[in-house]
């Protein structure tokens, strides 16, 4: 069960590393574009966004999980590592946060709050990298 468990916490955090450069992607080729195809990729990142807000809740599910069933015993203590991990896994979850709050505020004016949404969304990247390879470390048996 734990191997299931790690395994299904490394890729809900892939996927987050995934979607937020998807996202980064799609705010680069939609910089500049206006009517109808400014507003279809407006869309898409806004439906990206609501993809990428379920993967981080999974990724906190499944990592206090793992957690839970490898260290509920008395006993068993924690890694460094683990508290690391944690670090950017929180990092990661504000900055998706600040980036989704970010991206509503200026939802007329795209162009003027672009940089901030672009800033939030590589936060999110490599926070979600380095929390995979801090995962790797941390669960390790």
């Amino acid at each position: 069960m734990h191997e299931i468990l790690r395994m299904a916490h490394l890729i809900m955090i892939a996927m987050a590393t995934g979607m937020a450069v998807s996202h980064y992607i799609m705010l680069r080729a939609s910089a500049g574009n206006e009517g109808e195809s400014g507003r279809a990729l407006a869309l898409a990142r806004r439906t990206l966004g609501d993809f990428t807000t379920m993967v981080v809740v999974f990724v906190w599910i499944t990592g206090l999980t793992l957690l839970w069933s490898q260290y509920g015993q008395p006993g068993r203590e924690v890694s460094a590592w683990f508290y690391a991990k944690l670090v950017f896994v929180v990092l990661m979850t504000a900055a998706h946060v600040m980036q989704r709050i970010t991206a509503r505020r200026v939802a007329g004016d795209e162009s003027e709050g672009r940089r901030a949404i672009e800033r939030w969304v590589s936060i999110v990247w490599l926070s979600a990298l380095v929390a995979i390879c801090l995962a790797v470390v941390s669960f390790a048996t």
